[in-house]
């Protein structure tokens, strides 16, 4: 798969100012839904003081708490909290997170297609429901989504050109940066081989080794160290579901209302070009992106959620982002419809996509609430 390379001036200069304005877009979403407290945000907070050296363990309430399986943000947060509150700390870095997350975004659906693929992936992923929801809250959920989009940009682009030992060592050291983030970034450690054998041709064997066994290594070095296991985690997952494994091949259903609530009105523009892309080594790429969080996702054993069917977002969002540029072509080629132009009719879908997803938070949170406590 070729990436795709701007060697103009003025495109130089065009994709300056998307990455501008997208990142701005990102930042303005994460102010105006920042510092959610949900679920765990307390256990976090809890962290942010331990670290800091103002609670022991048992103050902090934290001995046995998965919590402590995500170190990264809280420790990031330390420096923050001595000028605002705890809570306020965790949720700046989050933001940080997410406007760097948009930006990688924008710069995945560049390389995989084309800057407007890109410009419209960026601006789905920043307004996106779980976003809105998790991305700037006192959680870890929105930078474990920014992890992921900025490992599968480096893995699929980067690594084939740099082919260097010294940079499988960097994203290795990412892999479990990003899986101390949130342990989803696993999905990394099933697509990165399955990249490699798709692509033998431009990776070296010893640089996927390399960075499997550093992003595996360093999460399991940690885990022991603090006396927890990831294991531990699914076995304390599969306890809370009830009966054991209650994921989304027990609840169709609800899988399906959760993908609903991730990403609203992206999904038939995402069913629509799946089967319309012609790129076989892009959709062979989008495929393995699929398989590679789709296994996560479905083996997970809690009932479906919006937040963690949404780790198949580097694929979908820039599928959907092909999809209305295909339809917006379409229509401006339509009787009755050519009142306006592509770029006009881009412009009205993107505002529908903005609006819907931030004035929906009421009713597809009541949704979600629903897939969560069915």
């Amino acid at each position: 798969m070729q990436a795709v390379t701007q060697t103009s001036p003025v495109s130089k200069s065009s994709n300056a100012w998307h990455s501008y304005f997208v990142m701005a877009f990102a930042l303005i979403e994460c102010i105006t839904h920042f510092g959610s407290v949900q679920g765990d945000s307390s256990g976090y907070v809890d962290m942010v003081k331990l670290f800091r050296g103002t609670a022991t363990p048992q103050e902090a309430l934290i001995a046995g708490w998965h919590g402590m399986l995500r170190p990264v943000i809280p420790l990031l947060a330390v420096p923050v909290s001595f000028v605002t509150g705890y809570p306020t700390a965790i949720a700046a870095v989050n933001t940080v997170f997410v406007v760097i997350g948009t930006l990688f975004m924008y710069k995945f659906g560049t390389k995989l297609l084309t800057p407007e693929i890109g410009f419209i992936s960026a601006i789905a992923f920043a307004s996106a429901t779980p976003v809105l929801t998790y991305g700037a809250a006192v959680l870890t959920d929105g930078p474990g989504y920014v992890m992921l989009i900025v490992l599968f940009y480096l893995i699929v682009f980067v690594l084939p050109e740099k082919n260097s030992l010294n940079f499988a060592c960097l994203i290795g050291l990412l892999l479990a940066v990003g899986i101390l983030t949130k342990e989803t970034t696993v999905i990394l450690l099933i697509f990165t081989p399955l990249f490699y054998l798709a692509n033998r041709a431009r990776l070296k064997l010893q640089n996927v080794i390399v960075i499997l066994l550093l992003g595996l290594a360093i999460p399991l070095g940690w885990a022991q160290a603090i006396g927890q296991s990831y294991f531990g985690y699914y076995s304390v997952g599969v306890a809370y579901a009830g009966s054991g494994y209650e994921g989304p091949l027990l609840h169709a259903r609800l899988f399906m209302l959760s993908a609903i609530v991730a990403f609203a009105i992206l999904l038939p523009f995402a069913f629509m070009a799946f089967f319309t892309l012609k790129d076989k080594s892009i959709f062979e790429t989008i495929c393995l992106v699929l398989l590679s969080a789709g296994l996560i996702v479905l083996g997970w054993p809690t009932l479906p959620e919006s937040r963690l069917t949404f780790y198949t977002f580097p694929a979908v969002i820039p599928l959907a982002a092909l999809g209305v540029t295909q339809a917006c072509e379409v229509l401006a080629d339509r009787p009755f419809f050519r009142f306006l132009t592509k770029k006009q009719w881009l412009i009205l879908v993107l505002l529908l996509i903005i609006i819907s997803t931030n004035a929906s938070r009421g009713y597809l949170k009541l949704a979600s609430r629903f897939v969560e406590l069915h």
